[in-house]
């Protein structure tokens, strides 16, 4: 597999789930609770170590503010998930999910999968689970890019 690259064409250091246990190539266990703070994704944070959003690598623990946006996605959404017949074994795990701030979490929403096989081994899954994270790491960091072009024109002020 080739490294994958940032929306400028730039490699990217690395996949977060290399940090998870096993390389994130193992399922490691689904989510249970409704808070993700005080529940799953504090959850996810002691078992995978991560504490920044995937995406744009805020530290979501530094301060309280950033803490209060903290979310957990679905790399590979779960209304694909759905479409494609996968098993929710695969698509409700931690290995699956990644760590982000809301912002990021909005930005990638409404993700549509296009131009993938549909996975049939769990070793497949995971190819294509780190093929969508990087695209849709590169939609998000452009949507961010994006926005922050239209909050620094500060039209609040004219």
């Amino acid at each position: 597999m080739t490294a994958p690259l940032d929306p400028d064409g730039e490699n990217v250091d690395s996949l977060p789930f290399l940090n998870y246990p096993r390389a994130g190539r193992n399922l490691l266990g689904q989510s249970k609770g409704y808070n993700c703070r005080h529940g799953y994704g504090l959850e996810f944070m002691k078992l995978t170590g991560q504490i920044a959003c995937a995406y744009c690598g805020q530290n979501l623990v530094a301060r309280f503010g950033d803490w209060l946006t903290m979310a957990l996605d679905h790399v590979i959404p779960d209304a694909v998930c759905r479409k494609w017949g996968l098993p929710p074994e695969w698509s409700q795990d931690f290995t699956n999910r990644v760590l982000c701030c809301s912002a990021c979490n909005t930005f990638g929403n409404r993700y549509a999968a296009r131009g993938y096989i549909t996975p049939t081994s769990l070793e497949e899954f995971y190819r294509v689970r780190d093929a969508i994270f990087v695209e849709r790491r590169a939609a998000i960091l452009r949507r961010r890019s994006e926005e922050r072009a239209f909050f620094e024109k500060r039209l609040w002020e004219t």
